[in-house]
């Protein structure tokens, strides 16, 4: 089963218009699944995720009860690093957890959870399955980069100073984006040893508010978004690609 989770129902609302086989059910009384297939492939949606906190529970929680073999993550992200615009597509490739600071208790880095690793990586063969996707369904453009994912929506200064360097974050300064679920999604697929992949669309450029027209284009860019992912579920489903 593949496990696709955003924070909306916007984010996930493509999928749902493509599934076959629906079945509903409601998950600690506020997140919607959604299960069902694309291309013969089982998969389940969740949304109404808006935290890590959440998207740890969640997934993990599907992880225990379900043999998920890969999780997607969809929605909206911001931009920090200034090669991206609005509307981009950004693949992960690398992803940090950027509201943990254990320093002085425990001698971990910051960002890093005890006995966790420092970063969570995609693995590459999910990121050239999906690039592959992207490069022949999309005409919009699309980035492989760097996730910094925390319990808040970043929008100044003070809230990234423990882990930045002028303009590297993490040592990081080329596709650079924020988002509010990610961190949860990687610490829940690294317990259980699953791969996981955030594919996500620039929402809003960090320290800017997020105008009506930026969140048209986003919406815009979730079909071509989903076209990919629902491309590479196919893939994944004909090839026997992943294995869990």
């Amino acid at each position: 089963m593949i496990l696709i989770i955003g924070s909306t129902k916007d984010d996930t609302l493509y999928f749902d218009s493509v599934i076959t086989q629906k079945r509903e059910e409601r998950l600690f009384n506020y997140v919607n699944l959604t299960f069902g297939k694309i291309f013969n492939q089982e998969v389940v949606l969740v949304n109404g995720v808006q935290t890590s906190y959440l998207s740890s529970a969640v997934v993990s929680y599907l992880m225990d009860k379900y043999f998920i073999i890969l999780t997607i993550v969809v929605g909206k992200c911001t931009a920090f690093s200034k090669d991206l615009e609005i509307g981009d597509i950004v693949l992960s490739r690398r992803l940090f957890i950027g509201d943990v600071d254990l320093v002085e208790e425990t001698n971990s880095s910051i960002g890093q959870l005890p006995n966790f690793p420092f970063n969570y990586d995609t693995p590459n063969d999910i990121i050239e399955y999906f690039s592959s996707s992207l490069e022949s369904r999309v005409l919009i453009p699309y980035k492989i980069g760097t996730y910094i994912s925390a319990n808040a929506s970043y929008s100044n200064d003070n809230q990234i100073e423990s882990f930045r360097v002028g303009e590297q974050l993490f040592g990081h300064s080329r596709c650079v984006v924020f988002d509010t679920i990610g961190a949860g999604v990687a610490m829940s697929s690294h317990l259980f040893n699953v791969p996981f992949v955030c594919v996500k669309v620039v929402s809003r450029i960090f320290k800017q508010r997020q105008s009506a027209k930026a969140y048209a284009q986003v919406l815009k860019n979730y079909s071509s978004v989903g076209k990919a992912i629902v491309s590479t579920i196919g893939d994944i489903g004909r090839n026997d690609i992943i294995r869990g």
